[in-house]
C-alpha cells in the first residue's frame, strides 16, 4: 500500500512539475512576443523620424597613420 501512494504522490508532483514549466515557457514566449513588438515599434518609429539618410561617406571615421 505503501508503494502505491508513493507512485501516486510522484505522479502528482511530476504533474505539477510540468504544468508550472509549461506556465513559466508561455510566459517566456509571451513577453519575448511583446520585446520583439516594442522593438520593432521603435524601429518603425525611428526610421520614419530620422529622415532622409546621410550622404555617401558621412559618418565614417578614417584614421591615418603615416
Amino acid at each position: 500500500m505503501t508503494s502505491l501512494a508513493a507512485t501516486a504522490t510522484h505522479l502528482l508532483a511530476t504533474s505539477q512539475n510540468q504544468s508550472i514549466g509549461i506556465a513559466a515557457a508561455r510566459q517566456q514566449i509571451a513577453s519575448e512576443k511583446a520585446v520583439a513588438g516594442l522593438v520593432a515599434e521603435s524601429a518603425t518609429k525611428g526610421a520614419a523620424a530620422s529622415g532622409p539618410p546621410a550622404p555617401p561617406g558621412q559618418g565614417r571615421r578614417v584614421e591615418i597613420r603615416v
